[in-house]
């Protein structure tokens, strides 16, 4: 057998197991920004789980569960909330005019009577971090680092303007003070940010998404008019990820999820025996492009869930961008893989459908047991 196709088989078993690892993995952590007299101001809910070391990076972990974790004794929290903070001192850095300004963390959730966790649907342990900074005299400029390890994005909500985001190694300018002392937080938010967002969610955050990319490469591995297939996915994707980040549709996640999973299982199955990309598959993925857009929307529409519609066109816009070019480097990367690979062209053409088709599947099944 040619090493080329040994390659290619070892490759696509090793991606697939790399798919079905089931890790609880965040993609992204929010926190409003406000200023008060006293003090800057950062709360947001995060997942407990995400900032125990215990838990952090290991591939086994699972959410830890609300109910569960409100049943723990006091004594048990305040290990818990010593582990947070310096978790967050290790995620988060700022500084002022260039000088490094330190942060207190508080809890709100212990300040209520009785303690309560933020709800969640999927009994997610849920817990409110409230972070305070000194005001320093001006003028200068408030800047947040993130360096986290994780890949977690996160997400800054201003009490006004476009939220901005951060990838982990980056930065956000919070505000500015003036020789005045008069703060503003009219930082321009970054168009590139939010389109190296949606690039993230699809490469490398997105499998079931670049399965069915692929997919569609699969039938037909022409450059030209499969760049054409992948801008009407966008669009499509598009549509309902804007219907749904507004409110206009709702819907259960875990339902769509499993449409998902079924819509590449049904691209792998149908390359085996269709011939050539003709009507029927540019309306599958027409199809198939709205129903990603309510997938990439249970993402987006969490992350502005708390943010005013007015200030949804930059995330949206760069978002859609992101994923388009991340589609676009997915089949130019293929493409030149199979141009290499010219002569094994029919095998990659059918072991590659199979393999697609079998996560497809398999991805339907795990997502059904979650629904008992």
């Amino acid at each position: 057998m040619s090493n080329h196709l040994i390659s290619l088989i070892s490759f696509t078993l090793i991606f697939l197991s790399t798919v079905f690892a089931c890790a609880h993995k965040i993609d992204s952590m929010e926190f409003n920004f406000r200023e008060s007299p006293e003090s800057w101001i950062l709360e947001g809910e995060l997942d407990l789980t995400y900032m125990l070391p215990e838990f952090r990076g290991d591939p086994d972990a699972q959410a830890l569960s609300r109910k569960e974790m409100m049943e723990l004794p006091a004594e048990d929290w305040s290990v818990f909330h010593e582990k947070i903070e310096k978790t967050l001192k290790k995620l988060l850095a700022f500084t002022f005019a260039d000088q490094d300004l330190p942060f207190s963390v508080s809890f709100p959730d212990f300040e209520k009577t009785p303690f309560l966790l933020p709800e969640e649907q999927q009994d997610v342990a849920l817990i409110t971090l409230r972070l305070l900074l000194e005001p320093r005299a001006g003028p200068g400029t408030l800047t947040l680092f993130w360096l986290d390890d994780l890949d977690a994005q996160l997400i800054i909500i201003p009490e006004e303007g476009d939220p901005y985001i951060a990838l982990p190694g980056g930065e956000i300018s919070l505000l500015e003070v003036d020789e005045s002392g008069e703060s503003s937080q009219e930082v321009e938010a970054s168009l590139f940010a939010w389109i190296k967002s949606g690039f993230a969610h699809v490469v490398p955050l997105g499998a079931d998404h670049i399965l069915f990319i692929l997919g569609i490469f699969l039938l037909c591995p022409r450059l030209k008019p499969l760049l054409g297939q992948s801008l009407l996915f966008t669009i499509a994707h598009s549509i309902t990820l804007t219907m749904a980040v507004k409110g206009w549709v709702s819907f259960n996640t875990t339902y769509i999820e499993i449409l998902i999973a079924t819509s590449i299982a049904w691209i792998g199955i149908e390359n085996l025996w269709l011939k050539k990309v003709g009507r029927r598959r540019i309306i599958l993925i027409l199809a198939f492009g709205l129903l990603h857009g309510l997938g990439f929307a249970s993402v987006l529409g969490e992350i502005l869930e708390s943010v005013d519609s007015s200030r949804h066109v930059l995330p949206l816009v760069g978002f859609n961008i992101g994923v388009e070019a991340a589609q676009v480097a997915i089949l130019v990367v293929a493409w030149i893989v199979v141009r290499y690979l010219k002569s094994w062209e029919k095998p990659i053409q059918i072991l590659g459908s199979i393999a697609i088709a079998a996560a497809g599947i398999l991805w339907m099944i795990e997502r059904i047991g979650t629904l008992s």
